[in-house]
């Protein structure tokens, strides 16, 4: 085995160059080790080569992925931020409007929750760390839109609300179904035909232009009955929901029909003196529950 490897290392391998035309040649004469470590050597050094332009290609494409992860994150900071922003404004407006409705407030809105995040102590490369941040902004971002759902979800029940304060405003009787003099309230009296003592149940208002002054109705409402009502005359009752009804009697003209919805201050007729009356005038009346109430607690300063 000894004497193979010293007959390899002496053999020599000769490289003559001669020129086309003349002139002097010249040889190089080399020995096979030396050959070898020169093939080793120049594979040394295309492999080192193939590996550094791998490194240098790799550099490119993790600089651009880490340059777009910057981006990605100085886009959600903004987008978090413009969040964060809107969001306190949407919770100024709902403590104002919660506060001004005297209204509890729909949900406790969770201030503080958890960011997640790596660890501060754990040293990292940054591109992680990059990566890192991201997916926190992500799940800041969900937490935002999860929150924004909540806040929308207050805001309809606050609007329910004012709608609901607004039918009941609206279905309560609240103005006056004409303007003039009132000749007989609401409580014990005298009638003025019978002389018979006797409960009043509404008040009775005259106005000078006796039958061609308006009667408005008082409150949004469904017409039940507009008709003949036997002393009572023509007779128009509206339901306004919410336990109210009202009643206007005695009056020369009638500009509804039943089941005709009318809105409040809408015109439904005329004063008159049809049914027992000893004149023009309107008899008007308000019930709760069933029950009549004094109308003066729902038209006094209107």
């Amino acid at each position: 085995m000894i004497k193979k490897i010293k007959c390899w290392y002496n053999k020599k391998l000769t490289l003559i160059f001669a020129p086309e035309r003349g002139g002097r040649s010249f040889h190089f004469t080399l020995s096979y080790p030396f050959i070898f470590f020169i093939s080793l050597f120049l594979a040394g050094l295309l492999a080192s080569g193939i590996y550094i332009a791998g490194i240098y290609v790799n550099y490119h494409e993790t600089a651009s992925s880490h340059r777009e992860l910057l981006e990605r994150k100085s886009d959600y900071a903004r987008k978090t931020e413009d969040a964060l922003d809107l969001l306190s404004n949407i919770r100024n407006l709902e403590t104002q409007l919660t506060s001004m409705l005297g209204m509890e407030s729909p949900r406790s809105i969770i201030e503080n929750y958890p960011l997640g995040g790596p660890d501060p102590n754990l040293v990292i490369p940054s591109e992680i760390n990059t990566i890192f941040e991201i997916s926190r902004l992500e799940a800041n971002i969900s937490e935002l839109k999860r929150e924004t759902w909540m806040q929308q979800q207050s805001a309809q029940e606050i609007e329910g609300f004012l709608k609901r304060q607004m039918d009941m405003l609206l279905s309560t009787p609240s103005v006056w179904p004409v303007f003039g003099y009132i000749t007989s309230g609401f409580g014990n009296r005298v009638h003025p035909i019978t002389g018979r003592k006797e409960f009043h149940r509404g008040i009775d208002i005259y106005n000078s232009l006796g039958d061609r002054a308006p009667v408005r109705v008082t409150a949004r409402g469904r017409v039940i009955l507009a008709g003949w009502a036997g002393a009572a005359g023509q007779t128009i009752v509206v339901d306004h929901g919410n336990g109210f009804s009202t009643r206007y009697m005695h009056l020369s003209q009638m500009l509804v029909d039943q089941g005709d919805r009318v809105e409040q201050g809408q015109i439904i007729g005329y004063i008159g003196r049809t049914g027992r009356v000893t004149g023009k005038h309107l008899h008007y009346e308000v019930w709760y529950r069933g029950q009549p109430v004094n109308p003066m607690r729902y038209v006094r300063g209107r």
